[in-house]
């Protein structure tokens, strides 16, 4: 059952991102969740946290909506 008044966005957020219409929320969770991914691709790990965040905030600062980021456990380390 699809939850009303949501909708998932599948992109690149290190890419300009363009949503047509009214956001409330923006909610950031892309990053890979695994070392082992992170080594594999290290720079397209930092461009989704750095170029992607900017990205969405931009998003949210035109669409006037909320901004929710969430990163895992790794980068608070040990």
């Amino acid at each position: 059952m699809p939850l009303q008044n949501f909708e998932f966005y599948h992109h690149d957020v290190s890419k300009f991102v363009h949503v047509s219409g009214s956001l409330d929320y923006i909610m950031h969770f892309a990053s890979p969740a695994s070392p082992i991914d992170y080594l594999q691709m290290p720079i397209q790990t930092l461009k989704v946290g750095s170029l992607g965040t900017h990205n969405l905030l931009g998003l949210a600062k035109e669409k006037k909506a909320r901004f929710i980021i969430a990163s895992t456990s790794e980068v608070y380390g040990d």
